[in-house]
């Protein structure tokens, strides 16, 4: 019963990560006449301060990350994107086989992303990160590298011409783990972000 319930969340959650992949490449597939000439055209390239919250083998974790990349136009840019968990056992310990450890966890790779204007200050992004990602217990030894895909959405406000914020959410897919006690899906699950974001 407990693996059906488990295998019917994994699917629940793949189709809403399909869902959202396939609205962010509808988005980039669109015509960019339908973009506002807007502040975007002033800023070439970009780099975003990010704190993060995000499920992680079963409880929670803290986040902080860093993009950076350029603007193709004004609605498609590249870019390369990290982050690392902030190794303090935030929301609960974390337990192996050996007992309480410190789990360190980061990820990253290369971003598209798609942008669109609702207003001159205010545009909602489409984004997919395909990266890989590392962990490791601090006292266990050893680590593993395994295949990460992230695919988000995020809403975001320019205060100025150079700096906004924003408020994103994603879901991690972690494929290959192969380390200790976890699993794929102890790297699998749903993230929230404060975003602050600069352009120069």
């Amino acid at each position: 019963m407990l693996n059906n319930t488990k295998s019917l969340l994994a699917r629940r959650n793949l189709l809403i990560a399909v869902f959202i992949t396939f609205i962010t490449f509808q988005l980039s597939a669109q015509d960019i006449s339908f973009t506002n000439q807007g502040i975007n055209n002033l800023n070439h390239f970009y780099a975003d301060l990010i704190a993060k919250t995000a499920t992680l083998n079963g409880g929670w974790g803290l986040f902080g990350g860093m993009r950076a990349g350029y603007n193709i136009n004004n609605n498609v840019s590249i870019g390369l994107v990290g982050h690392g968990l902030i190794p303090d056992k935030l929301g609960g310990s974390y337990v192996n086989q050996e007992g309480e450890d410190e789990l360190h966890f980061g990820y990253g790779g290369a971003e598209v992303t798609y942008k669109y204007d609702l207003s001159e200050r205010v545009y909602v992004t489409g984004m997919m990160m395909i990266g890989a990602g590392r962990a490791d217990y601090e006292n266990l030894g050893g680590h593993d590298y395994f295949f990460m895909l992230e695919p988000g959405a995020s809403i975001n406000y320019r205060l100025i011409d150079w700096f906004g914020l924003g408020f994103s959410t994603s879901y991690r897919f972690a494929s290959g783990v192969n380390y200790a006690d976890l699993s794929d899906a102890s790297f699998s699950g749903w993230s929230t972000s404060l975003d602050f974001k600069f352009g120069f």
